[in-house]
């Protein structure tokens, strides 16, 4: 069946979709204003909530604000933003709080923020936390996020983490991630 890009009806279909976008983009806009005004208040300026992820320029100032708006849920891509920023900062005292909210985030309904979320985590992990850090890697009920995890796994060197690399390797969630490494270090 051929489609009418000329019809009314398909004029006014593609109409009230962009006015839904726009509606959303400036949902967006006005929460991460709301935000970005807060920030200003503890001395963090920034133009965009994705300025305050940069590795060069960590905001610990940012901490307070962004632990309270990182638990209310805005929108799937602030509250993306917010956690990876937790991360950067490596804001190791939200790890129980980081961890509670990845547990809680179903990645079909929020998968930018549960993703942001595992990066957070693969930023925060200390010694302390690491076997509960390999717990969730290793708990399939966490979704394909925990691919983001794997990075901070695959910079250790201990035999114990080796083989937990080749176990998470069957896992179907992790095997193309873990295979392509595999074909890295062989030179295929």
């Amino acid at each position: 069946m051929k489609v009418d890009y000329n019809s009314p009806e398909w004029i006014a279909m593609r109409e009230e979709r962009e006015k839904k976008f726009q509606e959303r983009w400036a949902e967006y806009d006005r929460l991460e204003k709301l935000i970005l005004q807060e920030l200003e208040t503890v001395g963090v300026s920034v133009n965009s909530l994705w300025n305050l992820s940069s590795k060069k320029d960590p905001h610990k100032k940012s901490l307070p604000v962004l632990i309270k708006h990182v638990q209310v849920f805005y929108h799937d891509k602030i509250n993306e933003i917010l956690a990876r920023s937790l991360g950067s900062i490596k804001a190791s005292e939200c790890w129980d709080m980081l961890v509670e909210l990845f547990c809680k985030t179903d990645r079909l309904v929020h998968p930018n923020f549960k993703d942001g979320l595992a990066v957070a985590l693969s930023d925060t992990v200390t010694k302390k936390t690491m076997d509960e850090y390999i717990a969730l890697v290793k708990d399939k009920r966490q979704g394909e996020s925990r691919v983001l995890m794997l990075r901070k796994l695959r910079r250790l060197r201990q035999p114990e983490i080796i083989a937990l690399i080749d176990e998470l390797a069957e896992d179907p969630d992790l095997k193309i991630e873990i295979g392509s490494w595999k074909r890295k270090k062989v030179g295929i």
